[in-house]
């Protein structure tokens, strides 16, 4: 089963402080095996630094916070 934007938003920031990674697109198209984000970095190792993001659509919210983490990285 895909992760939603809320799952992925809850694994990037428990807190709700919006400071850590934005996801400003979040495109999961109906019968497509991926899932494609558009992340803007706020806080430092991340600040100022913005990717497109592709993981499968099997991965959980979780996976994809780490993929998001290696490319802004």
């Amino acid at each position: 089963m895909a992760f939603t934007e809320a799952q992925l938003i809850t694994a990037i920031d428990p807190n709700g402080t919006g400071r850590i990674v934005n996801v400003e697109q979040f495109v999961q198209n109906p019968g497509a095996s991926q899932t494609d984000m558009y992340c803007v970095g706020v806080i430092a190792p991340y600040a100022g630094r913005s990717r497109w993001v592709s993981v499968p659509q099997t991965q959980t919210a979780a996976q994809a916070w780490t993929a998001i983490q290696n490319a802004l990285a």
